[in-house]
């Protein structure tokens, strides 16, 4: 599928005539990565809108925009009503000049200016002329394949979610959420699958609590904290009421786990890991790389910070019971479209 990617940048390159070594090419050969059905590559929207806003106003001959002007513009396109400031203020500029290693400011996208009093910001015509001809053909190749790029995405996300809801029998509908283990998915869509899957196998269980010598019994439930690109402080489920945070992450790096422990001061936290060890074996895998590295007393401290441990062959478990039962298999199949469409802001 990686043709895609290449293909459509290509064909907008060659009808405007920009030269592959440019930054703008090279900038959007990086951003534009999910455009692959199987790439496990982020939309990234913010700073390609940030980009394309700017471009706006070169090809209106604009001479920059506020900055209110700027992101009003940002939010109204597809998928950007929850967009932040970042790109504009600093990220877009932060990315290309750690990407290409840039050494003159002037080669930055995001070029601030003064329209009367107030600050404005404009596109970077040294960006737009780098090692092409035209700046106006630039900034028109940048606009065009940033909307191809979201045609694509959008036909990429729907996809999924047609074959969910289109699904004719049990069996077509767990074909469907088996792709979400795969190891090229999506990571949003492992996230909602295993979401629907922890939530339909927690929901069963009655926790009883005593407070103040008052008992009352409740049901467990599982909550998703925001989209997966959301500042969550890196805590994707909650469990009420036992109040226990859960990660999900397809990385099996040590460094990843231990940092995520001191994002919470160091509160316990479950995982959810795409890959096809058994949860002991991702223990012993994880404590083996930290004792490479810190003491038996420091790795010892941060192993007992892990609750519990989720993994592929834990869930496709519990998918196998939850298959057995055709309410609970509907009652999946609704969870995981309305967390679908929250995700992919197609309910904004």
């Amino acid at each position: 599928m990686q043709d895609v990617n290449v293909n459509f940048l290509d064909i907008e390159a060659q009808n405007l005539n920009i030269h592959p070594n440019s930054l703008a090419y090279q900038y959007l050969v990086k951003k534009t990565k999910a455009s692959d059905r199987g790439s496990k590559a982020r939309r990234s929207l913010g700073n390609l809108y940030a980009l394309y806003v700017l471009c706006e106003d070169y090809i209106n001959d604009t001479n920059g925009s506020t900055f209110s002007n700027l992101m009003s513009r940002m939010k109204s396109l597809p998928f950007g009503s929850k967009l932040q400031n970042h790109p504009l203020d600093n990220r877009l500029n932060d990315e290309v000049k750690r990407s290409f290693d840039i050494k003159d400011d002037n080669l930055l996208p995001v070029q601030n200016i003064f329209i009367g009093n107030q600050k404005s910001r404009k596109i970077s015509e040294s960006f737009l002329a780098h090692n092409n001809f035209s700046t106006k053909n630039t900034a028109q190749f940048i606009i065009n394949t940033i909307n191809k790029y979201i045609q694509i995405i959008s036909d990429n996300q729907t996809y999924f979610l047609d074959q969910i809801e289109n699904a004719q029998s049990k069996e077509d509908f767990l074909e469907t959420i088996y792709e979400a283990f795969e190891s090229n998915s999506d990571a949003r869509l492992f996230e909602i699958v295993s979401f629907a899957i922890l939530h339909i196998y927690f929901r069963k269980t009655v926790v009883i609590l005593s407070i103040n010598g008052t008992t009352q019994s409740r049901l467990l439930t599982l909550y998703r904290t925001g989209r997966t690109n959301a500042n969550d402080g890196g805590i994707d489920f909650v469990l009420t009421p036992l109040g226990k945070f859960y990660q999900v992450t397809e990385v099996l790096d040590f460094r990843k786990y231990f940092l995520d422990f001191e994002k919470v001061n160091r509160f316990p936290i479950s995982f959810v890991i795409k890959t096809d060890l058994l949860n002991h074996q991702v223990r012993s895998y994880i404590h083996e790389q930290a004792m490479n590295q810190y003491s038996t007393d420091v790795a010892n401290m941060y192993m007992q910070l892990f609750d519990e441990i989720y993994t592929n062959v834990d869930l496709k478990n519990i998918l196998d019971i939850i298959s057995q039962d055709s309410v609970q298999l509907s009652d999946l199949k609704n969870i995981i479209c309305n967390q679908f469409k929250l995700e992919y802001g197609l309910l904004d």
